[in-house]
C-alpha cells in the first residue's frame, strides 16, 4: 500500500480561513474539482507503507536460543490467531467490531487462551465470568453524508464520509439529522470563535502530537462548549495518517463523530469553498445492561506456594487491536509456556491472567479477579500488566514508520529502586525500547489491583494506532515481539525471587 501523506496543519487553517467571496473561484467539475476521498479501504491493512520499516534483529544471549517459546516467529502466529477473533467479528457484521468484553469474539479469545494455557501444563485454569455493574453503549450503524449540490459544480452527488466514528456515548433520539456545517477552528485554539453555532454540526480539527489518547480533555471539553453553545453534532478531524476509524473520546453533550484524515482533508476544504455545505447524519446505538465479562487465569506452581506474583494482559480490544492489546496477550502466552517448563519454574508461584473489560463500562477484569479470588491475592507480592509492547515506531512530522519498536513509558508504581535496577538491566540485556527515566505512572489495567498494596509495575505506550483501526498485524513488529517476551522472563525470573524487602521498601 502506498505511503499517504499526512496533512500540514498549517495548510488546513489557511484553507479554513478561506478566500473574500469576490475572490472564490468557480466550481470545476463536481466539487469544486476535488478529488473525492477515498474511503475507508481494506481496515485489515495498514494506512502507512510499513514495509520498509525492519527492526533490529533481538538480541539473545548466549546460552538463551533454547528458550524456543520466547521466539517472535512463534509468538507472532499466536498474536496472528488473535487478531482472527476481531476479523470474524467484522465479518459477522458488527460495524462497531473487535474483541470487545461482552461479545462473540472476546468469550472466543479467552476460550483460545485457556486452550494454550490448558496445553502449556498451567494448573487450575478457569475462564472466571462476571456481570457487567453499568450498561455498555453500542453503536450499531451510522452515517456522516455531506450533502451534495449542484452549485459545488456539476454532478456534485452527496460524499460519504466513510472513517467517520461515533464517539462512546453519543445518541440521535429522532431520525436522521441534517444541519449546515461550520468550522470552529483547531482544538489548541486559545479560544473558540464567535461564529454562530446554534443548530449547526461543528466541525474542529486536531493534531495529536501522539495517540488521540493525548488529546482527550481539551477535545471533549471543547465538544461540550460547542453543545452548550447550541451545536447539534460535532465532528473532529483528527490528522494523523491515512484515513483510519479512531475510537477515543466519550460523552461529547451531542452526537459526535471522529473522521480521519483524508475525510478530513476534503471536508475542510470543501467547507471553506462552500459556505452552505450541509451534512446528513444517520446514527443507531444501543445501550446492554447484561453483559458479562471474562478473566481466564492458569497457575505455574513455583517453589514455595505462600507467595505469587501475577502476570497480567487484557484480552479485548477495539478493531483489529494487534497492539491493544493483541501483543500483550500474545507474549502473556509465550511467557506461561516458557515458565511452565520445569526447568524453567520460579521461587514464587506464577499467576496468569488474560483479563477482560478493558475497554468496557462496569466491566473492569482486574478488579473483579481481586474480588473472586481473595486467596491469590493475599499472597501476591507483586502485579505485572502487559500492554501495548511492540508495535512498530510511527512518527508524525514528516508521517512516517521507522525500524524500531514504539518507546515505551516504565511505570513502578511504588518506584521501587531494585525493580527499576531489574528492569534497567533487562532493557540493556536485550534492548527492550524503553524511556530511560523511569516513573509511577501505572495507568490502565493496574487500577483494578490497587486493593491488593504491592508493587504494579508496566512498559507501555500510546502511539498514533492507538484506538484505531490501523492498529493491524502489520503493525507489530516480529522482532519487538521477542524482546519484550525475553525482557519480561528475565524480569519475572528476577523478581519471583527477590526479597519483599527489595520489592516493597
Amino acid at each position: 500500500m502506498p505511503r499517504l501523506r499526512l496533512l500540514a496543519i498549517g495548510s488546513v487553517v489557511a484553507v479554513m480561513s478561506g478566500l473574500p467571496a469576490a475572490q472564490q473561484l468557480p466550481p470545476r467539475g463536481p466539487w469544486f474539482g476535488l478529488a473525492l476521498p477515498p474511503g475507508l479501504a481494506d481496515p485489515h491493512q495498514p494506512v502507512a507503507d510499513v514495509a520498509a520499516a525492519r527492526p533490529a534483529p533481538p538480541r539473545v544471549p548466549p546460552g538463551e536460543e533454547k528458550h524456543k517459546d520466547l521466539a517472535g516467529e512463534a509468538i507472532g502466529k499466536d498474536l496472528e490467531a488473535i487478531v482472527g477473533f476481531s476479523k470474524a467479528s467484522r465479518a459477522a457484521g458488527e460495524k462497531a467490531w473487535g474483541r470487545i468484553t461482552g461479545f462473540p469474539a472476546a468469550a472466543a479469545t479467552h476460550q483460545w487462551v485457556a486452550r494454550q494455557f490448558t496445553d502449556a501444563g498451567l494448573k487450575s485454569v478457569s475462564v472466571q465470568s462476571y456481570d457487567s455493574t453499568a450498561p455498555t453503549w453500542n453503536p450499531k450503524s451510522w452515517e456522516v453524508r455531506l450533502v451534495g449540490d449542484a452549485a459545488y459544480g456539476a454532478g456534485s452527488r452527496d460524499v460519504v464520509l466513510e472513517s467517520a466514528f461515533p464517539t462512546s456515548g453519543s445518541q440521535l433520539s429522532a431520525g436522521v439529522l441534517t444541519a449546515p456545517l461550520v468550522y470552529v477552528g483547531t482544538t489548541t485554539d486559545a479560544a473558540l470563535p464567535d461564529a454562530s453555532v446554534h443548530g449547526k454540526v461543528a466541525v474542529q480539527h486536531l493534531k495529536p502530537a501522539a495517540g488521540a489518547f493525548s488529546e482527550r480533555t481539551r477535545t471533549t471539553e471543547r465538544a461540550r462548549a460547542l453543545a452548550t453553545r447550541g451545536a447539534v453534532a460535532v465532528l473532529n478531524v483528527i490528522e494523523q495518517g491515512g484515513n483510519m476509524h479512531v475510537r477515543d473520546f466519550s460523552n461529547c453533550g451531542v452526537p459526535c463523530f471522529n473522521v480521519g484524515t483524508a475525510d478530513g482533508l476534503f471536508l475542510e476544504t470543501a467547507l471553506a469553498r462552500a459556505k452552505d455545505l450541509r451534512v446528513s447524519i444517520d446514527l443507531k446505538t444501543e445501550m446492554l445492561p447484561a453483559l458479562k465479562g471474562n478473566n481466564t487465569v492458569g497457575i505455574v506452581p513455583g517453589r514455595r506456594a505462600d507467595e505469587a506474583v501475577i502476570v497480567n494482559a487484557h484480552a479485548d480490544g477495539w478493531f483489529d487491536a494487534a497492539g491493544d492489546n493483541g501483543d500483550g496477550l500474545a507474549v502473556l502466552v509465550a511467557l506461561a509456556r516458557h515458565f511452565a517448563k520445569p526447568e524453567n519454574q520460579t521461587e514464587r508461584t506464577l499467576v496468569f491472567v488474560a483479563s477482560g473489560g478493558h475497554h468496557g463500562p462496569g466491566m473492569n477484569g482486574p478488579g473483579n479477579f481481586v474480588r473472586m479470588n481473595p486467596e491469590i491475592g493475599s499472597k501476591t507480592v507483586l502485579v505485572l500488566n502487559l500492554e501495548h509492547i511492540a508495535q512498530l515506531y510511527f512518527r508524525i512530522e514528516p508521517w512516517r514508520v521507522e525500524g524500531a519498536e514504539q518507546p515505551m513509558g516504565f511505570g513502578i508504581s511504588n518506584e521501587a529502586p531494585y525493580i527499576a535496577a531489574v528492569a534497567k538491566r533487562g532493557m540493556e540485556r536485550y534492548g527492550f525500547n524503553l524511556r530511560p527515566t523511569f516513573s509511577s505512572s501505572i495507568a490502565g489495567d493496574l487500577g483494578g489491583y490497587a486493593p491488593l498494596n504491592v508493587p504494579r509495575v508496566q512498559a507501555i505506550h500510546s502511539g498514533p494506532m492507538y484506538h484505531t483501526s490501523g492498529d493491524v498485524l502489520e503493525t507489530i513488529s516480529v522482532p519487538g515481539l521477542e524482546r519484550a517476551a525475553r525482557f519480561y522472563a528475565y524480569f519475572v525470573a528476577d523478581v519471583a525471587q527477590a526479597s519483599r524487602r527489595d520489592l516493597q521498601p
